[in-house]
């Protein structure tokens, strides 16, 4: 769930206010989701020695040509989401599908193909975020499993499976998810194993919590996830077409996509930072507006990476073009983001400004 761009960052901010690294989407209601459906839970009191470790070990090591589908749950304080989707792994590539359920439902992935990294807010719009890490993707994550362990048989999936569980803290599952973890406090994760009497690999799951800052607040996260393999294997995974460009900028604590692709249609990207201190977001927004010559539309709410922001649009009558503003506050800066297109393309401009305002994240 950006770098979930993050261990679950993309997903977790964003299942409080109904975006997961989706600006443009509205805000998710509180539902009650079921529990994850592994039945045996990790406990150094109950586990005992893995008969089939150095098989296991090895199995891990050469995984490869996998596909299975995500089944867990994300609580936030005691608001709890079902978390859906799936993960498939072969020939070295790997791409990761995470939903996060509400009223509207979002949805965060990852392709890595010949260890570049494609993140996407949606399944459908790509980012080219460069190399991925060494020892962050799912192959490495397998190798770096604890194997010695078994914390009891359990059911998940609708199989029964012994579950091995690494030390906590050994494994990060987050980047190997596609989640980046840069911005949470306190993150805690435990890897499982889920495995046959014969040392085979079945699946696996983890256990993770973190806090975050968001509105000016420490929030508590949970989240329990479980993928159980299934007999077939995944298709090709290829490189996406077409895929946007990534800036960031560090020291302002910022980053974004945009289209560097001819077919789109042509708009300009600019960003402005301030410290604005206590001011709200309705205040720092009214200034914005107040300085406009031309008289803007209404101004509409959405979510930008668990903030609340609003964005407005203004037809300039001396530079004939028109223009998509963003005003969002993020800890005490307030940045106020541009999209500049030609009058005559509107609508088109409107819709790529927001699907910019769905890749940003704060990196601070």
């Amino acid at each position: 769930m950006s770098q979930m761009p993050s261990v679950l960052r993309r997903v977790g901010s964003v299942a409080c206010v109904g975006l997961l690294l989706a600006g443009v989407l509205g805000g998710c209601a509180p539902k009650k989701a079921a529990t994850t459906a592994a039945s045996a839970s990790p406990s150094a009191a109950v586990s005992t020695k893995y008969a089939q470790s150095a098989t296991l070990s090895k199995n891990l090591a050469s995984i490869d040509g996998v596909v299975g589908s995500i089944d867990g749950t994300m609580t936030i304080r005691s608001e709890a989401h079902t978390l859906s989707g799936s993960v498939a792994l072969i020939g070295g590539n790997s791409h990761v599908r995470l939903a996060v359920d509400g009223t509207s439902p979002v949805t965060y992935a990852e392709t890595v193909v010949a260890g570049h990294r494609y993140a996407s807010p949606d399944d459908k719009l790509f980012i080219d975020r460069g190399t991925k890490p060494a020892g962050t993707g799912l192959a490495a994550m397998f190798a770096a499993a604890d194997t010695g362990y078994d914390a009891g048989v359990g059911k998940v999936g609708g199989i029964t499976a012994h579950q091995i569980v690494s030390a906590q803290d050994k494994v990060d599952v987050a980047p190997a998810l596609g989640l980046d973890t840069g911005t949470f406090d306190q993150e805690t994760t435990t890897l499982r194993i889920w495995a046959d009497d014969s040392g085979n690999v079945l699946g696996f799951g983890a256990s993770m919590s973190w806090r975050e800052l968001l509105g000016g607040a420490y929030q508590v996260f949970a989240t329990e996830v479980d993928i159980v393999f299934a007999a077939t294997k995944p298709d090709a995974i290829l490189a996406p077409k077409n895929p946007w460009a990534w800036k960031e900028n560090r020291p302002d604590g910022i980053a974004f996509g945009y289209s560097t692709n001819s077919s789109d249609v042509g708009t300009t990207v600019q960003y402005i930072g301030s410290n604005v201190g206590k001011e709200t977001l309705s205040q720092v927004t009214k200034d914005v507006v107040d300085k406009m010559k031309d008289t803007p539309s209404g101004t509409q709410s959405v979510a930008i990476d668990s903030e609340d922001a609003f964005w407005f649009t203004v037809d300039r009558s001396k530079e004939k073009d028109h223009i998509v503003v963003l005003v969002v506050v993020h800890e005490t800066e307030e940045y106020e983001f541009i999209i500049y297109g030609a009058a005559a393309d509107k609508a088109k401009v409107d819709a790529q400004a927001l699907q910019v305002f769905s890749t940003i994240e704060f990196t601070r």
